[in-house]
């Protein structure tokens, strides 16, 4: 299994979702050759990236067909990686709990965070 490192940090105030984030990053665009995998929180990404790898979606009226079962678990399968990077961010209790340091060294903080996991991944 191939390591994984944290290549990209975004910093926000407050609580902004993902996708959010992803739409007001100013000037920001990936290039076509790049593969993204999504959760399905990030439904409107196609219309972004068109080299997206997103969940189907059941519902009660319209259950997933074997092949979008197997689909969704090769997904899963390559972003446990980016989960368990997640879990390991959140371990510093950083951005588990509210920060109540300065927040001009919130950024660095963070920053150096990613430094340690990517030293021991």
């Amino acid at each position: 299994m191939e390591s994984s490192r944290i290549v990209s940090l975004s910093i926000s105030d407050g609580h902004t979702h993902d996708f959010t984030l992803f739409k007001e990053s100013v000037g920001f665009s990936l290039p076509e050759e790049i593969l993204v995998f999504v959760d399905l929180g990030y439904l409107g990404i196609l219309n972004f990236h068109e080299n997206t790898f997103i969940p189907k979606k059941s519902s009660k009226n319209h259950p997933l067909e074997e092949a979008d079962k197997q689909l969704n678990r090769e997904i899963s399968s390559i972003r446990i990686a980016i989960e368990h990077l997640n879990a390991k961010f959140k371990t510093f209790q950083m951005m588990a709990i509210p920060y109540r340091n300065h927040k001009k060294r919130f950024e660095i903080r963070a920053q150096l965070i990613c430094g340690i996991i990517n030293l021991e991944s």
